[in-house]
């Protein structure tokens, strides 16, 4: 039965979901905002205790080879860097409404999660070589692009179980199966949920399209189209979180080539990506 997207916003900003919502706020302020400084972010970061804790033991981790214990921000700043702090602050903090063990029908929290984070590593590591920039936004909107799936799974769940069955039985589009039981989609209420928290509308945009990334502004069409291929390449790090095949080749062709990226030169970042994801499974952090 189609559902009101605003009544489940709602609920979601008065659950513990929104709990995440200010530290994840503050640290994408920190990110684009260019007058903040290192201070601004530990500032965010040490309001949440338990946030702090899971940094420093990240930091402490052999993913990052200190050469002596890392005790407090500042340390792990000037081991690891600010752009890594930030990134890995926030991923921390998101990864709290993804945790659990749920699992149905093919579909489970800890591999959307890893789903998102190859995104996200993808989505920064295109700004990077092909852009020449430094990819932060790319990297938190890949984090978050499907967290309306969460949404779904938390709050819609029995609609949920129903979907995810029979996107699987049926061989269907995802979104295309939400809009028939609910109304709208993932993407829709990721963009509606991160704008009620004040994110910043290209991080929104780019959630809400990032299954149909050619329909939005021209100033918006590369991050969208980014977040896209992207998703696309994830399947080729072992990261699915369900059984359901998504993505359309013509449109990832048309992507790459609205993005005027070299096949070739995907194939590299992909191998990166893999090997990245490799080494933080090999140390327990993925």
């Amino acid at each position: 039965m189609p559902q009101n997207i605003k009544g489940i916003i709602d609920k979601v900003n008065q659950s513990e979901v929104a709990s995440i919502k200010s530290v994840v706020s503050g640290i994408i302020r920190v990110i684009n905002d260019p007058k903040s400084t290192a201070n601004d972010l530990i500032e965010v970061v040490e309001v949440d205790p338990p946030l702090m804790g899971k940094v420093l033991k990240v930091a402490n981790s052999a993913y990052y080879s200190p050469v002596n214990k890392i005790g407090d921000l500042k340390h792990a700043l000037v081991w690891i860097g600010l752009d890594t702090l930030k990134e890995l602050a926030l991923s921390q903090k998101v990864y709290d409404i993804f945790e659990g063990t749920k699992s149905i029908n093919g579909y489970s929290r800890n591999g959307l999660w890893k789903h998102c984070v190859a995104v996200a590593k993808l989505s920064k590591m295109i700004f990077r070589k092909e852009f020449g920039e430094k990819g932060t936004n790319a990297y938190v909107a890949g984090l978050l692009h499907d967290i309306g799936i969460i949404v779904e799974d938390h709050f819609m769940s029995d609609e949920f179980k129903i979907i995810i069955g029979r996107a699987s039985a049926e061989e269907k589009n995802l979104p295309v199966l939400e809009k028939e039981v609910f109304g709208f989609n993932h993407a829709e209420i990721g963009m509606t949920l991160t704008k009620s928290w004040g994110l910043p509308q290209e991080l929104s945009v780019a959630i809400g399209y990032h299954h149909k990334p050619l329909l939005v502004e021209p100033s918006a069409t590369r991050l969208t189209s980014t977040i896209y291929v992207s998703e696309i390449l994830s399947q080729k790090c072992n990261t699915n979180y369900s059984d359901i095949a998504f993505g359309d080749d013509q449109l990832y062709t048309k992507c790459i080539s609205t993005l005027g990226i070299d096949p070739n030169a995907l194939n590299l970042i992909l191998e990166d990506v893999r090997k990245e994801l490799a080494a933080m499974h090999k140390q327990g952090l993925f």
